[in-house]
């Protein structure tokens, strides 16, 4: 488990001729958020992601880490995975919080405009072509998403 003082422990990161795979987990802090931004940021860009497709995949991933932080109930570390191919970026989100009930999935549409809450979902489909959940009541959830490259990326 990650103390307080540790925001992100670094698991690895790997290049093949497929695809660069970036691994690690952080603390479930919100001070967390924008130390995956800045290192998903850099990987991205350094694999020749687009500033475009970028933009977008960081929304949903934002999301998706915002919900696992505040939604998940958990102490233990938020493991998050992106893979870089010649024509995606593909994340997995993932905690060992409370979890949800399935219908919710089924239901999440954008709310009202004077809503506060309950973005999350409808915007991470919103900014991927990918997007996969599996969330279990007690043992977590599993956010899949992911984009199509615009332009392909160069795998260094």
């Amino acid at each position: 488990m990650l103390s307080n003082a540790a925001a992100w422990e670094p698991s690895k990161t790997t290049v093949d001729t497929s695809e660069a795979v970036l691994d690690f987990r952080v603390a479930p802090q919100p001070h967390a958020s924008r130390i995956v931004r800045d290192r998903i940021s850099k990987f991205a860009l350094d694999n020749g992601v687009g500033d475009d497709d970028l933009a977008h995949f960081l929304i949903a991933l934002g999301e998706a880490l915002a919900n696992a932080i505040e939604h998940a109930r958990a102490n233990d570390p938020v493991e998050i995975e992106v893979r870089i191919g010649c024509d995606r970026i593909i994340a997995t989100v993932q905690d060992s919080g409370v979890g949800f009930p399935a219908d919710v999935i089924s239901r999440a549409q954008f709310p009202g405009s004077d809503s506060e809450r309950g973005r999350g979902l409808p915007n991470m489909r919103s900014c991927c072509e990918i997007f996969a959940l599996k969330t279990e009541p007690g043992k977590g959830t599993a956010v899949v998403l992911g984009r199509y490259l615009k332009a392909p990326a160069p795998v260094a």
